[in-house]
């Protein structure tokens, strides 16, 4: 009798838990497991950079371009656009500016246009020769008439002592090291200037850097990527990133060249949020770099959506 009404108090505790665990996941409906297409997934705008220069509702116009790619095909609603959080587990999708996108602008404002291929690489690595030479040379120069400077205010400033200690300057004296001092500030307004140029050359050489870093992944090309100047960062490049840890998920967009390129790592993204894995086709949305141009599922990608939607 003792192990039978053992038997029940542990049955009567595992029901009483497998309510309580019931009750919980219906209150937290995030904890409950996601099918894939099974439902839309509402999703919202996050963060916002402005300074792609384009409004919330072009980038959502291209989310509901981007969403159609999987939705046509598919023949059914897999994403919907929430103005506000409800609450519900929702994917939040995030515009980022960072260095990325400042170097694509910074090569479109120089007029330099960038293709995925090898001819354009080779292009920007020659503009990059040239430019990296040209800021060595100019740095140097620069070095020196700073060296140069600094030596003349250091005997401006020498005389400038020696005068007071004596008990002040003549008017002669004063008129003379005034001028000294009128050469010196006008300098430093033209070493300031020159610095402002070599920076400039700077900023190009370290956009192109970013750009060719990305082209060396993209092609798959056989060389050591690019360090930038007098600029610290990490190489890493992606024009886009889905996360998610079983509680959030989001998708952060970090670059674009144009609008096809914006709905194409869009909807590779919403592809990721499907649960939808890289495939090997070059040309696919869902390839795991964003060198096709079409917008249109290839082959491999409707295969893998099939797969991942048949389960639900």
């Amino acid at each position: 009798m003792r192990l039978i009404g053992g038997i029940l108090k542990t049955f009567v505790l595992l029901a009483l838990l497998g309510a309580a665990a019931y009750a919980f996941l219906g209150a937290f409906p995030f904890f409950k497991r996601s099918v894939p297409c099974a439902e839309p997934i509402p999703y919202i705008l996050g963060t916002f950079d402005t300074e792609f220069n384009i409004s919330k509702s072009y980038f959502i116009s291209a989310l509901s371009e981007a969403e159609a790619i999987w939705e046509k095909p598919y023949g059914k609603n897999l994403f919907v656009y929430e103005p506000e959080d409800s609450g519900k587990r929702t994917l939040k999708v995030n515009l980022v500016y960072d260095y990325r996108q400042q170097a694509t602008n910074k090569l479109k404002s120089l007029g330099i246009v960038v293709e995925d291929n090898k001819a354009s690489y080779d292009s920007l690595k020659s503009k990059y020769t040239e430019l990296k030479k040209e800021y060595e040379s100019e740095k140097s120069a620069f070095n020196a008439r700073v060296e140069a400077f600094n030596q003349r205010k250091k005997a401006y400033e020498a005389e400038v002592k020696s005068s007071n200690d004596k008990g002040g300057a003549s008017p002669q004296e004063y008129k003379r090291l005034e001028a000294k001092r009128l050469l010196l500030n006008a300098e430093a307004g033209e070493l300031a200037r020159e610095e402002d140029r070599i920076n400039g050359i700077v900023d190009e050489i370290n956009a192109l850097v970013v750009i060719l870093n990305r082209l060396i992944t993209t092609l798959n090309l056989s060389v050591d990527k690019y360090n930038t100047t007098n600029n610290a960062r990490g190489e890493s490049f992606e024009e886009g990133v889905y996360y998610t840890d079983g509680l959030k998920s989001q998708i952060d967009i970090y670059e674009f060249e144009n609008r096809d390129k914006l709905v194409r790592v869009l909807a590779h993204e919403l592809g990721h949020a499907l649960n939808l894995d890289h495939v090997e086709d070059p040309k696919a949305i869902m390839y795991k770099l964003n060198q096709g141009n079409n917008k249109v599922p290839t082959a491999a990608d409707l295969a893998e959506l099939k797969t991942k939607c048949e389960k639900s």
